[in-house]
């Protein structure tokens, strides 16, 4: 009885599409990882799988005090959209510079570090996303973190996907730019579903880069 009236309470979670895990091992070495539970097309579904991740990490950041480190990340990814959608062929597949991180898919150890993203659908194909992470330099490890999941789908999309995926990062980038600042909570919605859309930005409307 008391659980049938507290499912009442209980916000709707959407249909559970996906989990990311962003492990890191030692020796700096990371893997990143996706599960799927519902979906038909992942590939297309890996699009705002990674847009509503990126969004929430350059929250995270700005919520510990790393809005420098956010900055550097949207101009760092900036710059790689503009190589991956440098013409109309098939889209360029950089190896992105991660520093002293090492990618692995084979780990020897227990992952020391765990980063993880639930994404949910939710009815009017808008999306939720659940974050858990761990503490102690996020401003190293979350930039690291997502680096690690984009190189994986420049490893692993096909070239329509790939396009379509950084075509909304850089659209993301705008919206934060000309409508909402990345550490406004209400961007975690509306910044990716701006990315994943086709509203153009009207003049009107811009303000100075944050």
């Amino acid at each position: 009885m008391i659980k049938r009236i507290l499912e009442r309470f209980r916000p709707d979670r959407g249909l559970h599409k996906a989990s990311v895990r962003i492990d890191f091992y030692p020796q700096d070495q990371v893997t990143p990882s996706i599960f799927w539970h519902r979906s038909q097309d992942p590939e297309k579904d890996t699009i705002p799988l990674v847009i509503f991740s990126y969004a929430r990490i350059l929250y995270e950041l700005s919520e510990l005090n790393e809005v420098r480190v956010a900055r550097e990340l949207i101009g760092f990814l900036d710059q790689v959209c503009k190589r991956v959608l440098t013409n109309d062929g098939p889209p360029r597949r950089p190896r992105l510079p991660l520093g002293q991180l090492r990618l692995i898919t084979e780990p020897d150890l227990p992952a020391v570090r765990t980063y993880q993203l639930e994404l949910y659908e939710l009815p009017g194909a808008s999306f939720r996303l659940e974050y858990r992470g761990s503490l102690g330099k996020e401003g190293f490890y979350l930039p690291g973190a997502f680096l690690a999941l984009l190189q994986s789908c420049l490893d692993h999309l096909g070239d329509e996907p790939l396009r379509q995926l950084f075509r909304s990062l850089s659209r993301l980038h705008d919206y934060y730019r000309y409508r909402r600042d990345f550490w406004d909570g209400g961007a975690l919605a509306s910044g990716p579903a701006f990315a994943l859309g086709t509203e153009e930005i009207r003049p009107e409307h811009e303000v100075p880069d944050v």
